[in-house]
């Protein structure tokens, strides 16, 4: 059946599906920006995976086994509504490659993006329990905003240091672009969270803002990422770009 949210499901699966051939096979014309491409290819491979298996579900619920792609659970108003979870394990995957793009382009190190990654992963994780059990959402809700502000912060005052030192004005621009496209798009999710929970969006109206989102944040995103392969393929030659796994040992005369 096709509903407002089996067409935008099959939609944005497809634009995901798209978006991850090409962000994969640039490489070919760009090898040494290749961790790029591919890192950005995998977040778009496993969106499109996600919205595909939701798609499935929501077009004919036999399809697919009992709770494989969605849930039902209570809507706090004595009724019940579609829990999408697959779209929090979707954002399990995705997120950290989002943030690995922008330490990778931004140079941080190796800790850097582990913190990121550590405060993202528990964020998404807080924000499941919310959305999925109605006693505990907003206790929930709660601990995922905080890992949310400090994420932000670190991400933010990061990228932003790193823009202000860099000598080169394209990279630098590069950086404060996407990272306030990610800071901006990434905002909308607690707003979503709270009026998806407080039964003020339509399931409609769920899909839809919810999908711009996720499409803005990987799909767009990789476009503005690799639309300067050159730029990127030039940190590998000048050593940026790279996480740093080890330290330096120190030689002592």
């Amino acid at each position: 059946m096709a509903t407002c949210e089996v067409v935008t499901l099959w939609i944005c699966a497809a634009l995901f599906l798209l978006a991850a051939l090409v962000f994969m096979f640039k490489e070919r014309s760009y090898p040494k920006a290749k961790q790029f491409n591919y890192t950005t290819a995998l977040m778009n491979f496993i969106a499109a995976t996600a919205y595909f298996f939701m798609a499935l579900a929501m077009e004919d619920p036999n399809v697919a086994f009992p709770g494989i792609s969605l849930g039902t659970i209570p809507n706090g108003a004595g009724g019940f509504r579609k829990f999408f979870w697959m779209r929090y394990l979707s954002w399990f995957l995705t997120t950290p490659l989002i943030l690995l793009d922008l330490g990778m382009l931004s140079g941080f190190d190796f800790w850097d993006n582990f913190l990121m990654i550590a405060l993202d992963l528990c964020m998404i994780a807080a924000g499941y329990v919310g959305a999925g059990e109605h006693s505990l959402e907003w206790q929930a809700f709660s601990l995922s905003f905080f890992f949310f502000v400090a994420l932000m912060f670190f991400l933010t005052t990061g990228v932003l240091q790193k823009a202000n030192e860099e000598a080169n004005d394209d990279r630098a621009a590069r950086m404060t672009t996407l990272l306030w496209l990610t800071v901006i798009v990434w905002c909308t999710y607690p707003v979503y969270f709270v009026l998806v929970q407080r039964n003020v969006l339509s399931q409609c109206a769920e899909v839809v803002v919810f999908a711009i989102s996720d499409v803005l944040s990987k799909a767009v995103f990789g476009i503005l990422l690799l639309a300067d392969e050159d730029l990127l393929s030039s940190l590998q030659d000048g050593g940026a770009g790279q996480i740093a796994m080890t330290t330096q040992p120190q030689v002592i005369a």
